[in-house]
């Protein structure tokens, strides 16, 4: 259990760099894995649809591709909505706050990496809210240069998730 917890805490591998290049587009490229909630390992997973929003405009909606990998080349928006997965998984969002990379794309392509791993829904309940609550929120830091994570939001969120995966027997 508590590898399955410290595996839930780190669900989010995210990277980003410039690239040299004209183009003026984000990249969101990396891996959708599956993540067995009875021994904690995790595998890239085929087919699982990743909903991109920009506000209540769906912009795109990309599958992942053998192991699980994706790559998706958007036009710039000042906030992301990346909705990972649908039955028979949970649902993850990742909330992307990307005001101030408009520099940073005029140079450059700006590449995100974004790994999440979903679990299958056993029909858990009080799990509903993974529909509509980010697991995650990142904006970028035009100081730093940087993406930065809201750690202590992640934390909460994942807290809830583990006490309805708790009440679940899980």
């Amino acid at each position: 259990m508590k590898k399955t917890i410290a595996i839930l805490a780190s669900m989010l591998c995210i990277h980003w760099a410039v690239a040299q290049s004209k183009v003026k587009t984000f990249t969101f490229q990396g891996n959708v894995l599956e993540l067995s909630l009875t021994d904690s390992s995790e595998k890239g997973v085929m087919g699982v649809p990743i909903e991109i929003w920009s506000g209540e405009e769906l912009v795109a909606t990309e599958m992942s591709g053998p192991k699980g990998k994706y790559n998706i080349n958007l036009p710039r928006y000042s906030v992301f909505t990346l909705k990972f997965g649908k039955a028979p998984y949970v649902t993850k969002v990742v909330q992307i706050d990307t005001k101030g990379f408009e520099r940073a794309a005029d140079l450059a392509i700006v590449n995100l990496e974004l790994d999440i791993s979903l679990f299958k829904d056993r029909g858990y309940l009080g799990m509903n809210f993974m529909n509509y609550t980010p697991v995650a929120m990142a904006k970028f830091n035009k100081r730093s240069g940087k993406l930065e994570w809201n750690m202590d939001y992640a934390h909460e969120v994942n807290e809830r998730l583990t006490g309805v995966l708790v009440a679940n027997g899980k």
